[in-house]
């Protein structure tokens, strides 16, 4: 009988159906306990991979776990951790509507991120390094799984706190989806059809893995690699100076034998940017990106933070340059009513060193 059964779902279609339904879920629960922000968990059973998106706290991905020889890695540094402490916060910071300080060009802040000013419309306005974005509550959209993959999107609207800083009607949403064993992040920024002008922006997000991957991985054995061809340099204080130098690490580079305990601007991309960094043991991290549209070069599309020194690597997508506001290049124009879409790509790859460890399915 049970086989009668199999036998007619599958002529059906029906079993295959419920097999897919039950690959993908979503959960909502507490970010680490009672008191902490609760997140929104979407997860892919058959890859074992699991994200978790905190919408109060700046709607950023808080949390990526993979399955590896069985057992659950997280690949965030801080992941899932709101508790007041010292030092970077990790995780994943959404950066908007600006990618690094701004600044008056003859006038730069007391620290290489401090906050600074922009002009717009005839007159000044603060705004935080990387933005206010990651600093404010999201309220989430919506949240489901079915047979095509589990998602949760967030959306954060303009207000009279954000005026003060950016005198523009917005919507900034930001649909996280699980499916095939990878995560995918698409942001969609909508301009009010009451803007007096276009709304300029510059877009990143401070992604934050923990080095090592694996216990039992030296952090500086770890490799970074990214087709880049060059870097934009800085000066003593740690402001990009207009300058570049050839550099690529399109040969992967051990963690231990570069240093960007200072980020390091990189740009000169050929074709969709990506990044990866490797962990020896066999578990690997390619991060992707995508605009809409095009900037000119130089257009800093991945900022390198961190090191093996610090427990993290943030390699973070970028579309812009650091003090865009002011330079009046290599920033998004974007008109009243209108809408534009940045794409991040996150997918766990399994080495050679890694064979046996579960591969992500499509």
């Amino acid at each position: 009988m049970r086989f009668a059964m199999s036998f007619l779902l599958g002529l059906l279609g029906l079993g295959t159906l419920s097999a897919q339904q039950s690959r993908y879920s979503v959960s909502e629960e507490m970010a680490s306990g009672p008191g902490s922000p609760p997140v929104v968990v979407i997860r892919d059973d058959s890859a074992g991979m699991e994200a978790a998106v905190a919408p109060s706290e700046g709607g950023e991905l808080s949390s990526l776990r993979v399955k590896f020889h069985g057992a659950w890695v997280e690949l965030l540094y801080r992941a899932r951790d709101y508790k007041s402490a010292p030092g970077f916060r990790g995780k994943a910071m959404f950066l908007w509507p600006a990618v690094g300080a701004q600044y008056p060009v003859d006038t730069p802040p007391e620290k290489s991120c401090g906050d600074g000013t922009y002009p717009v419309g005839g007159r000044t306005y603060p705004m935080p390094c990387h933005g206010f974005a990651k600093g404010l509550p999201w309220k989430e959209a919506g949240h489901a799984a079915d047979a095509t993959g589990a998602r949760v999107t967030v959306e954060l609207r303009d207000s009279q706190q954000t005026r003060a800083d950016y005198p523009f009607g917005f919507v900034v949403r930001a649909s996280y989806a699980l499916a095939g064993g990878r995560l995918t992040i698409v942001y969609t920024v909508s301009a009010a059809a009451g803007n007096p002008g276009p709304m300029p922006f510059s877009i990143g997000n401070h992604i934050a893995f923990r080095v090592p991957f694996l216990q039992g991985t030296d952090a500086a054995s770890m490799l970074f690699e990214t087709p880049n061809t060059f870097q934009i340099l800085r000066d003593a204080r740690g402001f990009v100076n207009g300058q570049e130098r050839a550099r690529s690490f399109a040969t992967p580079a051990r963690l231990g034998d570069f240093d960007s305990t200072v980020a390091l601007p990189l740009a000169g991309y050929q074709g969709a940017p990506f990044a990866r960094l490797i962990d020896p043991q066999g578990l690997a991290v390619r991060i992707s990106h995508r605009a809409a549209t095009a900037l000119p070069e130089p257009l800093v599309q991945f900022n390198v933070y961190g090191g093996p020194g610090w427990g993290f690597l943030c390699p973070e997508p970028w579309f812009g340059i650091q003090n865009s506001l002011n330079l009046r290049k290599d920033f998004v124009s974007l008109e009243a009513g209108r809408d534009w879409r940045w794409t991040v790509e996150v997918r766990p790859e399994i080495t050679a060193a890694g064979a046996g460890a579960l591969l992500p399915k499509e």
